[in-house]
């Protein structure tokens, strides 16, 4: 085995190394919250802290809070319609738009949830300011590599 090859095989392992740690690190944080949720996956938590705010919140956003596909977005929207927990409605100016924003009920829940992810000290990875840099730098960084053309410097 040449040297390239040998450091390839290298980079390789170390890569599939890091997705695994980043899975695993994502999932377990994500069972952690719905654990102190009492939920059984976060989606929700995610929708209502996009949609708190009041102002109705577009369903590609929701997409993007959630990491969810359309057709899976839109049954989670459907049974948090059914738990009155949101309400989605055509936007005025762009009918082609639909608006997502939370009900009473679904405005008490999010409060609710803040206080048990308080409560459980969950929230202080979210202040830890050196992880927050090291994740950001990560993601930064697999943009840079992810660009189109985009060449890492070794």
């Amino acid at each position: 085995m040449d040297d390239s090859t040998a450091r390839s095989t290298r980079e390789t392992a170390a890569l599939e190394r890091m997705a695994r740690l980043v899975r695993r690190a994502s999932q377990d944080l994500d069972r952690s919250i719905a654990a102190c949720l009492g939920e059984s996956a976060v989606a929700r938590w995610h929708v209502l802290t996009t949609v708190t705010g009041g102002a109705g919140v577009p369903m590609s956003q929701l997409g993007d809070a959630t990491l969810l596909s359309g057709a899976s977005l839109t049954r989670l929207i459907d049974a948090m319609i059914a738990d009155n927990l949101v309400h989605r409605k055509v936007d005025d100016t762009d009918r082609r738009r639909v608006l997502v924003f939370p009900t009473r009920r679904g405005q008490v829940a999010y409060r609710g949830m803040c206080e048990a992810i308080s409560s459980s000290g969950l929230g202080a990875l979210a202040t830890d300011a050196r992880l927050d840099r090291s994740l950001t730098a990560l993601v930064d960084r697999l943009h840079e590599v992810d660009a189109p053309g985009s060449i890492v410097a070794r």
